[in-house]
């Protein structure tokens, strides 16, 4: 049967400087950025000049300088895009560069998000609920397992952006695993798997060109060191590229994990109905599927991927009661790698969910 599948869709090749060029052209703004604040500052009068509260000269001096850690950095992820073979998939690849500077530094800010001290408040919004959920329901099959010398309860984390997640859960004992879809966080992650256990091993300063909506002078300029924990060799968990709907729409998949968890990931599907169904496929019966994000759609779907459908939460709830018996939720009120010490914040409403699997048959996954 062939109700409900993807459509087909061409295979876009692999072609590393597609994505090295994004980077470039994210260089080339901040350079940019940085000329206009100097033109900007230097072309101020001697009487405006005196009333700054941080010299002209200095200012300028220290953005050049967090703008030259900021590349300094998106050049290692540049070389390791550059040298890669294509990421290996399970699925049919499509390796879509994005466009605009605005994903590069959407990026860098993500990774202040995941893997630095100052990220860890907007970040514990989320993952402390989801890690509380996966405790909750499967703590005591693990202990069980570490004491019997089982294999742990098996839980898969789709779209894990720069891999802080599944690598949270995998310091807690479960055997985790992961998929992210899209090629800059994939090797974002990557490039923090080879940090070789050093703690803040890039200084970066994400919110350089960032010279609006400061309530201090230097927050613009800031640090946040990355990562902020050790990732010793063999702590992050494996990653498989692709898109979530392909790489485990396999029969093979059936009842094969035990919980999975999704955090922003959700709403970035090109067919959320499907995706319910997917992560009912996957999780045996019993087992969590445990969500934080919010229903916001705003990811660009090309239509061969499928027609993007905004559903709201009734409704995607009423979806999701046919396979899964929903226990817990909640609204909570949360930040995606924002600035922190900006004036303007994006807000997120976020539906927060644990839900138990019961033995309904998804249909129309792992289907030949």
């Amino acid at each position: 049967r062939s109700e409900g599948r993807p459509p087909a869709m061409a295979e876009v090749k692999w072609e590393p400087t597609r994505f090295t060029e994004v980077i470039r052209s994210y260089a080339s703004h901040s350079n940019k950025e940085v000329d206009r604040v100097r033109r900007n500052l230097l072309g101020l009068s001697d009487d405006d000049k005196a009333e700054l509260t941080w010299k002209a000269e200095e200012q300028i001096r220290k953005m050049e300088e967090a703008v030259k850690a900021n590349l300094a950095f998106l050049e290692e992820l540049s070389e390791l895009i550059a040298k890669s073979p294509a990421p290996p998939s399970d699925g049919r690849p499509q390796f879509e560069a994005p466009h605009g500077t605005k994903p590069i530094q959407t990026l860098l800010q993500t990774f202040t998000r995941e893997w630095s001290a100052e990220g860890l408040r907007e970040r514990g919004e989320c993952h402390d609920k989801l890690l509380g959920a996966v405790d909750s329901h499967l703590k005591a099959k693990k202990d069980e397992a570490v004491a019997s010398g089982a294999a742990p309860p098996r839980v898969l984390v789709p779209g894990c952006s720069l891999g802080r997640l599944p690598f949270d859960l995998q310091g807690r004992g479960y055997a985790c695993s992961a998929s992210e879809g899209r090629v800059l966080q994939y090797f974002g992650g990557e490039l923090m798997r080879r940090t070789a256990g050093k703690r803040e091993a890039h200084r970066i300063q994400p919110f350089a060109i960032n010279t609006c909506n400061r309530f201090k002078k230097e927050d613009h300029v800031r640090e946040t060191p990355v990562p902020e924990v050790e990732v010793p060799e063999g702590s992050m968990p494996e990653v498989h590229f692709g898109d979530f709907l392909r790489l485990y729409g396999r029969a093979s998949d059936l009842a094969a994990y035990d919980a999975v968890v999704t955090a922003f990931t959700l709403d970035c599907s090109p067919n959320v109905l499907r995706f319910v169904r997917t992560a009912a496929h996957l999780i045996r019966p019993g087992g969590l599927w445990t969500n934080f994000g919010p229903l916001a759609y705003d990811t660009d779907h090309d239509e061969g991927h499928g027609h993007g459908i905004e559903l709201s939460w009734e409704e995607l709830r009423h979806a999701i009661s046919h396979f899964f018996d929903v226990k817990e939720e909640e609204f909570v009120d949360s930040l995606q790698a924002a600035n922190g010490e900006s004036m303007m914040q994006i807000q997120y409403s976020c539906i927060f969910f644990t839900a138990v699997r019961n033995d309904k048959e998804a249909v129309g996954i792992g289907e030949k």
